[in-house]
Order: C-alpha cells, then structure tokens, then sequence
C-alpha cells in the first residue's frame, strides 16, 4: 500500500536521525524566528506533539502560545494583531471541526487581506500504532478524517498544503509566509498529521528566510491615464474603503484630495481613510453623489456602489486602483473599468499626485469650480447629520448618534477604536491614522470581540474600545473572549448596543418588500432579538466591569466609569448601551 510505503519510509528517516528534535520543534522555532510571535491555538488531540515541544523548549527561542477557549476568537485575535502591526501571526486549530469552526473568522480575514498562517491538525493516517507513535489512539480520529481538509478553506487561502515529511518544515513555513504576505495578502493554510508532527527532525537550517515578493509598481502609461481622466472632470470622485490599511496612504490621499478637488467618499470604510473633519471627506454613503459623477477613482473599495439602490454614474471614466483593483477573488463583480492600477496606496497615489501636477495650470480653473461645488454638496451633506443629531441628548431609546458622539469625548489619538455595527460615523470624530478599524466586508458576525482582544495586545499601552451590535455579540463567542482578556490582562472596554433586533435583516425586508406583510404589521418573523439579555453580567462573570445604560443623560459619565476600570483597575469592562430600534 502507497500508505504503508510512506510511513516506513518516515520510520527509517526517525531512526537515522540522532536528534530528538521533531518537526513540532522545527515549526515552531522557525515561526518564531521568521518573525511571528504567537500561535493563538485552540487544541485537540493533533496537539499533542505540540505541546510535548512548548513544554520542553527555550522559551525566547520559540512562538508564544496563546490558548483560546473558540477557534474563531483565536483567528479575530490574530487578525487584530496584524491590523494594527502589519506583522503576520498563526494560528492553530483542531482538525477538520476546528477548521470548521475558524472558517467564519477566516473568511473575514481573508477579505481584508490580513496575512496569516491557518495551521489545522490532520488526523492520524495510521490505524496501527506499529507503524507509527502518531497513530489513531481516539475513536475519534475515524469520523473526523476528511477526504479533502483543505478544500474547507481553498475558496478563501491563497494557498493550502499539507506538511508530509519533517525534513520539509523550514521550506514549508516560508512558503507559507511568502504566500500571505505576497501582494494581495491573505490566508495560507497548512495542515499537519500527527505522524509528521512528531517524528524526528533535522538540526535547525543555517539558512535565512525566504524572500516575500517585491511589492508591484503602478504602470506608468495606466497613471498617466488616471491624472487625465481625474484633471479634465467636471465632478469627481473617489470611493474607497481600504486606503487607511497603510496609515500613510492616509496622508497621501488627504494631499491628493486636497489638491486637486477630489471629494472623498469613505464607503463601508474598514479603516480610517481620511480624518472626519477633512474638507474632501464627502460622505460615508454613496446613493446621493453616484450619479452625478462624470469620473470615479475606486480606491481599495470592492463595493463603490450598489446600483440595485444607489443607481450608477452615467457616461463616467472610471479608475479602478489597489493591491488586486479587480477584485479577482470576487466570483462576480461587473463594474466599468476605463483603468485599473495594481499597487498599494502608498505607492500609487504619491505617483498619481505627481503626475496630476503636471497638468494642474491648464485645469487650474475648472478645479477651482469643483472645489465650490465640493464645499456646498459637504454642506449639504453635514446638515442632514445635524438634523439627526437633533435632540440626541435627551431621546429614550438612545440614539445612535448620541452614542456616537459620547464615544467620541473618551477616545484620544493614543486610542484604537473598533467597530462592528456599532457606531455611526457621521456623528463620530477619528483623526489618527491606524486608528480605525471595522467589520471585513464578508460581515462574517462575531469579529469585534476578538481582534479587540488582539488589537490589545499588539498596542498594550493604548485604550482599546470595540464598539458592537448585540447581534455581534451573540456570534463573537463571549465567555471565549471574556476569559481572554482576563487570562492575558487584555483589558478593553466593549460597547455592546442592544436594539434588540436583526437590524440588516430588517432592512433587506423593508428593501425587497416595502409594502409587504411584515413591514405593515411592525412584527418581522425572524428579526427580534427579545428578551433582551444581560450582557453586562457576562463581563462581570469573568472579573470584568459591566454597566447597563439605558438614561441618555447617564451615558457620558457610564464610560467615563468604564474608562477608569480599564486604564486604572486593568481590567476589561462592557457597558450594555439599550439603543433605539432600528
């Protein structure tokens, strides 16, 4: 049997070996040594050599476990350390179920280009413990073999293979490093049978990393293409949503912006692509703008509009710019496209600013006018939030932009701030770069929690707030990430608003049937997320600080409370914030 063949061949190679090094050892030296620091795990009995290695190993010579209670905390805590370091990290889980379980996380990492290593045990291969120390010794091992482990995540992984021979780990390892941190990033996934984990290994390599990909350059010819379309419109304007993932690109765009008239619209933004009070930041919705566009650069936005709702531009010159401008991992996304440019935003735009200038005195004029028009359609813009805002204090449920706008007197350019469908950014004021971060475009619910926890431990010395819709709360695996946070004194504050209601379901009812059963009655099946729990209960259950809020009037002075418990007290804190419906 082909099966057979392999592992004496492996028996042969453990006993020609006189080291008791063993490829767990070997995979986790070379993480530490490429540079990734934790191996956030959640474990089964794949672990076991695993743990044989962390138990008798240096420490400062090896990755740094982080034990999670639930597989999709463990890659949201992962994904928020990248998001705010840039450094890729691993991950490990169980097997197949386990794999199972992260795949939600997954997908929202891999989305917003987040580089991970996605590590899963294998199940044993062999039935008889003869052939092998790493054989089948659970009952478990035969239901949760799959024919094909990797085909779970191969939709969403740059790239997936399964570790066969201990002599390969350093090659594997950086392949896999190379595969997620080659533009556009993403999610490399390795799995690793039990024999291999805990057969002998070879001496560590003397050898350094292999190299990542050079990052791609914008074409010349494709650049100059987008000044000239940009320089000759009447109402331009540029959609983004990713911009802010490099916080220099922020400042890039901001100049670019500024320059040359270009109003900004942050679409479903993930990051912070420009500050909130920036004369070029139009809005954060599109439907009003879209169809009065004569050229639209869409900047790191896979969603520059939704023409089912917001219509489309007639007749305009559209520029598609980022790591991957097309979107190819997208099944179907059929916008018009005049150019599309493939770099980072921190290359691109300093290029495209410079090219632009070369033409800025012939259009001088015309930029002058849409400068005007900018300012007035802002205006206009600002007034309609105004109007929202409008006896905000004092309204019982409380309000959204209440909410928004009281988050806003706690947070301080030292802060990171997260949000889940929590906060209304109309009514909030971010200005620091980095400092933003929201839900991947998947909405795969349950990341705030998470990469909060993550996101603490990569800034230690900055105030962590993750605001999240209660929804989000339910699939974020609460008491996984409560113990977390006190485990590994990660202490952020959460900002749970509880409206009590599937809120994106409500909306796709009132959208498709608008006159409909449901919205005439007020009482959509499926969508009432009542009664209501306690959510402030399960912080405290876990030695945290946790405070119901319901009084507009009392909000300001409930996070200031939530503020002290974790800056001073260290330790996590939940305000349940009860909002209106939506």
């Amino acid at each position: 049997m082909a099966g057979e063949g392999v592992m004496n061949t492996d028996l042969e190679y453990r006993t020609s070996v006189s080291t008791e090094r063993t490829a767990s050892d070997a995979i986790l030296t070379r993480l530490r040594d490429a540079g990734v620091r934790y191996l956030f795990a959640n474990a089964g009995t794949d672990f076991a050599s695993i743990v044989e290695s962390m138990a008798g190993s240096d420490s400062d010579a090896m990755i740094e476990p982080i034990l999670v209670p639930h597989e999709g905390v463990a890659v949201a805590m992962a994904h928020g350390y990248t998001m705010v370091t840039g450094e890729p990290q691993a991950v490990m889980v169980h097997v197949s179920v386990g794999t199972a379980n992260a795949l939600c996380a997954v997908m929202n990492a891999s989305r917003l280009e987040i580089p991970m290593i996605f590590m899963a045990g294998r199940t044993p291969i062999t039935e008889d413990r003869s052939a092998s120390e790493g054989a089948r010794t659970v009952y478990v091992h035969w239901a949760q073999e799959m024919f094909d482990q990797g085909a779970m995540v191969r939709e969403v992984a740059k790239w997936d293979y399964e570790l066969r021979a201990p002599d390969e780990v350093d090659k594997v390892i950086d392949r896999a490093l190379n595969m997620a941190q080659s533009i556009p990033k993403g999610i490399s996934y390795l799995s690793l049978p039990r024999e291999v984990l805990g057969s002998a290994a070879p001496p560590p390599a003397k050898i350094p990393a292999r190299a990542t990909a050079a990052t791609p350059y914008p074409n010349a010819e494709a650049i100059a293409q987008a000044a000239e379309i940009l320089l000759a419109a009447e109402n331009p304007l540029i959609i983004t949503s990713d911009t802010g993932r490099d916080p220099a690109a922020m400042g890039h765009l901001g100049a670019l912006a500024e320059r040359f008239a270009l109003p900004v619209i942050s679409a479903y933004p993930r990051y912070l692509n420009l500050p909130s009070d920036h004369p070029m930041l139009l809005d954060y919705a599109v439907g009003a703008h879209i169809e009065k566009a004569d050229a639209v650069l869409v900047l790191n936005c896979d969603v520059p509009w939704i023409p089912a709702k917001d219509g489309a531009p007639a007749d305009a010159r559209v520029i598609h710019m980022g790591t991957d401008p097309l979107y190819s991992r997208y099944p179907m996304r059929g916008y018009p496209c005049d150019v599309a440019i493939t770099a980072e935003s921190g290359i691109s735009l300093p290029i495209l600013s410079v090219a632009m200038e070369r033409g800025f005195a012939a259009h001088e004029d015309r930029i002058a006018a849409r400068r005007e028009r900018a300012a007035a359609a802002r205006e206009e813009v600002r007034a309609r939030w105004r109007k929202a805002e409008e006896g905000m204090e004092t309204a019982a449920p409380i309000k959204a932009s209440w909410l928004a706008h009281c988050v806003s007197g706690i947070i301080d350019d030292d802060t990171i701030l997260l949000n889940e469908m929590g906060l209304a950014l109309p009514h909030a004021t971010l200005k620091t770069p980095g400092s933003f971060f929201a839900a991947s475009p998947v909405s795969g619910l349950g990341w705030g929690l998470g990469a909060a926890l993550g996101a603490k431990l990569a800034a230690p010395d900055k105030l962590v707030v993750a605001a999240i819709g209660d929804g989000s709360y339910y699939f974020g695996n609460p008491p996984s990430a409560h113990y977390c946070a006190r485990a590994y004194d990660l202490p952020v504050l959460y900002i749970i608003l509880d409206n009590s209601a599937w809120g994106a379901v409500r909306r796709a009812v009132r959208d498709m049937y608008p006159d409909g059963n449901a919205v005439r009655s007020n009482d959509m099946p499926l969508t009432s997320l009542e009664p209501m729990v306690a959510f402030d209960k399960a912080c405290e259950a876990a030695g945290g600080y946790g405070e119901r809020v319901e009084d507009p009037a009392s909000l300001p002075e409930a996070l200031a409370r939530a503020v002290h418990a974790v800056t001073v007290e260290k330790r996590q804190a939940l305000l349940h914030v009860v909002c209106a419906a939506p």
